[in-house]
């Protein structure tokens, strides 16, 4: 009797476990597990979807334009009323990402006035001066390629690096001071 008792306890166990392993029940969120739509996302970069435009015009005919993610395609859908409608999409290049490169300059009692003393950067970039100082202080190239106003104390002064090559710079108001911007053409 005990050993029937058993056998049936058994076998109820192994009833309710199956029936609990192949019910639908799911646990958590499936699209947590779409790695595709993620793949192209930076960690930390969310994306936000709206809802796509619609126009009417007068001759009835039906215009949708959705906007695309960063770097994707546009896709405008045009309908008469009571046609089908036709998908033209258009794609683009990648927007190009511009960096920024920071010089700070100091005043006279740190060790480094201008930290980096050297900096790269590739055409296309920008690169900002930050006054760290108690004055106002300017920066100017040797060669005439760029100089900037007064910049304040806790200002900056952007210049963008379109030109190739090596350019050395100096503090117009410490001419004791110096740096260098080196340019290269972007890979």
């Amino acid at each position: 009797m005990r050993r029937r008792a058993m056998i049936l306890l058994l076998a109820g166990l192994a009833l309710v476990t199956s029936a609990a392993c192949g019910s639908d029940n799911k646990v958590g969120d499936e699209s947590l597990l779409n790695f595709k739509e993620q793949a192209g996302n930076r960690l930390g970069e969310t994306t936000t979807t709206t809802a796509a435009a619609t126009t009417t015009t007068a001759q009835g005919i039906v215009t949708t334009t959705t906007k695309p993610k960063a770097g994707a395609a546009a896709t405008s859908t045009t309908a008469k009323a009571g046609t089908a409608a036709t998908v033209t999409t258009a794609t683009t290049a990648p927007a190009a990402v511009q960096t920024i490169r920071e010089i700070y300059i100091y005043g006279d009692d740190a060790a480094q006035p201008l930290e980096p003393q050297i900096q790269t950067a590739y055409t296309g970039s920008i690169i900002r001066w930050i006054n760290k100082d108690t004055v106002e202080r300017a920066v100017r190239a040797d060669s005439g390629q760029f100089a900037s106003p007064t910049i304040k104390p806790g200002a900056s002064w952007d210049y963008t690096a379109n030109t190739v090559g090596t350019f050395a710079y100096g503090d117009d108001t410490r001419p004791y001071v110096k740096g260098e911007l080196r340019v290269a053409k972007k890979p």
